[in-house]
C-alpha cells in the first residue's frame, strides 16, 4: 500500500525558492529524504531553471508571467510536506535577516511580499504533514 499524498501547487517563484534551498542543503551534505526529495525534482528544476535563464535574458515580461503567474503542481505525502515546510521555513528566516539590514523600498516590498506568502504556505505545509 503507497503512502497517502496531497496534490501541492507552487507558485513558480515558490518553487524557484524551495529548490534554492534545497540545493544548498543537498551541497551541504544533507542525505536521506531531502536528497532524495531533490533528486525526484531535479529533472524539472534543471528545465525550468534554464527557461527561466532564457527568458530573463531575452524576454522579461514573459519571465515576469511564468515566475508569478505559473506553477508547479506535484503530490507530496506527509514525510514531503514536513521537509519542504522546513526549508521554507528556512528560507522565511533569511528573508527576515535581509528585511533587518535593507532601506531599499522595492527590496522591503519584495521581501515582505515573499516573507507573508511564504510564511502561509508553511502553516498550510505543516498543517498538511499531520494531517495526511
Amino acid at each position: 500500500m503507497s503512502e497517502k499524498t496531497t496534490e501541492i501547487r507552487f507558485v513558480v517563484w515558490q518553487f524557484v525558492r524551495l529548490m534554492v534551498r534545497l540545493e544548498e542543503t543537498v551541497e551541504a551534505g544533507a542525505a536521506g529524504e531531502v536528497k532524495d526529495l531533490y533528486n525526484s525534482w531535479e529533472d524539472v528544476w534543471v528545465d525550468l531553471d534554464a527557461k527561466l535563464v532564457d527568458l530573463g535574458r531575452n524576454d522579461p515580461e514573459a519571465f515576469a508571467e511564468l515566475m508569478m503567474d505559473q506553477e508547479v503542481v506535484t503530490e507530496l505525502t506527509a514525510v514531503e510536506c514536513g521537509i519542504v515546510a522546513t526549508q521554507l521555513k528556512n528560507v522565511v528566516d533569511d528573508l527576515i535577516e535581509k528585511l533587518k539590514h535593507t532601506d531599499d523600498t522595492e527590496e522591503v516590498e519584495d521581501f515582505s511580499f515573499e516573507r507573508d506568502d511564504l510564511t502561509s504556505l508553511v502553516s498550510e505545509l505543516k498543517a498538511l504533514s499531520q494531517n495526511l
